[in-house]
């Protein structure tokens, strides 16, 4: 390894470790990694280190320990498409082989498959081919999509997150590109075997780490359903960059849209604000990136509705849902409050809701999502027109357990407690949801109008909840299988309401969270139904949407036969 010690740069003036030159001054780390990049990557290409590529550099090569090894160990760098990270990343490999002063280096970027890992390679072997003096010290096997050290000191290979990965590789360097398309879970199996070789590159001795091995994610934001790996990474990397988490070893840079004002203000996503924060190399930063040519994307989104998932996503770095279509558009659902909007009352007040919209003794069919610890709890009582003329109305009801909030809290970002302290949301007792506050609620519910039909998951607890609470005292409990073809019409109504105004749910504001986080599974045609995210890792919940879609599966059919049978009964 090469000799550092305390001293001050000659190129930044930092106080810190340095390694002397041939030319007798002190640089430190962060000034080599960058005039490399500089002074010997870069120029033959007429390329520039972009600020966010400088800091990053910096950071991660700089930042050191009082040992003088660098700090981190495991990274995640992301922004959005069209940033520059392909040659960013295509450095790395040829810094550490050069560089590094590491003993038989092993370089080894992996992306989710062979040609994907091979546009970093592809970089990498432009930057080799194009420098004389790089081309001296490196060989470029294209076929194999190796660089190698010609005196057989060290080496760089291209693999892919879908094959077989050996045990004995031990990774000086280890780069995962376009994490959030590492999808299989083969995948995992071969981050873990490649992050366990590089623990061998980090001895301990004497108690100190004595190596200097780094693993570094790149990434566009993904969906959280079809890679559950990159999710929890994006999860993780959030709360070191927010400070909620102290990890000094783990690297966090996440250069995104503000994701809170995508949600809340209507016009942000189309906003040259929102492009710039998600896109360090925006011409407004001094960058090679054009706003004219993320606008025209912007604009294509704007036309065409069902591209502005993939817009948020890419070109501001935000994750959304995209495992089904559609998304909500949330200014067309808010617009549907049904001439309330209860974000604007002091507390939720059901009788003065059923009041203003003239529900008492009315007709409705009651869905239940029933939850017990993490998820929430939902009743949704649906009410069909009387006529043409009127909107399909919701009234919504919701429980956790109050010894959870905090965690749940935590884990969605969702204001749980404001909404407790409003009424939009029951607390039971403890650590569990009382399931006999739901179905009381169902028995208040057939005291103000006239419950036809209780809706309730066919595999679920609800079914012998309702069984042993419910059917007793005479109320008609029916069975929905929860499976495409059991919500796949009820799916399509619900959107179709919504996209033509004619569904009334007076912008509950728990109902709107859920809203936002609906996605669909599809079977490839028109038969779609809602995506239940992960309870224990994702930020997002649908249980007011499930249990709207449940009582929407009955609801349609109200009216068009009689209801004379009493008990439970399954459909489909």
């Amino acid at each position: 390894m090469a000799e550092y010690k305390p001293d001050t740069c000659a190129y930044c003036a930092t106080d810190t470790w340095c390694e002397t030159r041939a030319n007798g001054k002190p640089q430190c780390r962060a000034c080599q990694v960058e005039r490399f990049y500089e002074r010997v990557l870069y120029p033959p290409l007429g390329y520039r280190l972009q600020k966010w590529q400088r800091k990053v550099l910096r950071d991660l090569y700089g930042t050191l320990r009082k040992n003088g090894l660098r700090r981190y160990r495991r990274s995640y760098v992301s922004v959005s498409k069209q940033n520059g990270k392909s040659f960013l990343l295509g450095g790395l490999p040829i810094y550490h082989l050069l560089m590094e002063d590491e003993i038989q280096p092993e370089a080894y970027g992996v992306a989710s498959a062979k040609d994907q890992a091979g546009i970093v390679f592809k970089a990498a072997a432009t930057l080799v081919q194009a420098n004389p003096a790089l081309g001296a010290r490196l060989k470029v096997l294209e076929s194999t999509k190796r660089i190698i050290r010609r005196d057989n000191g060290g080496i760089y290979v291209v693999l892919s997150a879908d094959g077989d990965v050996q045990d004995g590789k031990r990774p000086s360097l280890l780069m995962f590109d376009e994490l959030h398309r590492f999808t299989r879970k083969k995948a995992e199996t071969v981050r873990t075997v490649l992050l366990k070789g590089m623990i061998s590159r980090a001895p301990v001795v004497a108690g100190v780490e004595t190596g200097e091995p780094l693993m570094i994610q790149t990434t566009t934001s993904g969906d959280e359903h079809e890679c559950p790996l990159w999710f929890r990474e994006y999860e993780y990397a959030m709360h070191v960059q927010d400070g909620s988490i102290e990890d000094p070893n783990y690297y966090a840079a996440i250069w995104q849209a503000d994701p809170k004002r995508i949600d809340a203000e209507d016009g942000y996503w189309k906003s040259r604000e929102a492009r710039v924060a998600a896109n360090p190399s925006h011409e407004d930063l001094g960058g090679f990136l054009p706003d004219s040519a993320i606008e025209e994307e912007m604009q294509e989104a704007v036309r065409r509705p069902e591209k502005k998932g993939d817009f948020v996503r890419l070109n501001l770095n935000v994750p959304v849902v995209a495992t089904g279509t559609p998304i909500i558009d949330m200014p067309l659902w808010c617009a549907g409050g049904g001439g309330v909007d209860l974000r604007t009352w002091p507390g939720y007040d059901p009788e003065l809701l059923i009041s203003k919209w003239g529900l008492a003794g009315r007709s409705c069919i009651a869905g239940i999502d029933l939850a017990w610890t993490t998820d929430m709890a939902a009743v949704s009582l649906v009410f069909p027109p009387k006529d043409d003329e009127e909107q399909w109305k919701v009234l919504l009801f919701f429980w956790l357990p109050k010894g959870r909030i905090a965690d749940i809290e935590r884990r969605t970002h969702a204001p749980l407690a404001e909404w407790a302290r409003k009424g939009f949301l029951s607390l039971s007792e403890g650590s569990e949801i009382n399931i006999g506050d739901v179905f009381d609620n169902v028995k208040w519910a057939s005291r103000m109008f006239d419950v036809q039909e209780v809706c309730v998951d066919k595999w679920g607890g609800a079914k012998s909840a309702a069984e042993l609470l419910l059917v007793p005292e005479g109320f008609v409990c029916v069975q929905i299988p929860q499976t495409m073809g059991g919500l796949t019409e009820a799916t399509k109504k619900l959107i179709g309401l919504y996209m033509n105004q004619q569904l009334a749910h007076g912008n509950n504001p728990i109902f709107n969270w859920h809203a936002s986080c609906l996605a669909l599974a599809t079977d490839g045609g028109d038969n779609a139904k809602p995506v239940k995210p992960p309870r224990d890792t994702s930020s997002k919940r649908i249980d007011g949407i499930a249990a709207t879609v449940t009582a929407m599966a009955r609801a349609m059919v109200l009216g068009s036969q009689t209801i004379s049978y009493t008990g439970i009964r399954s459909v489909g």
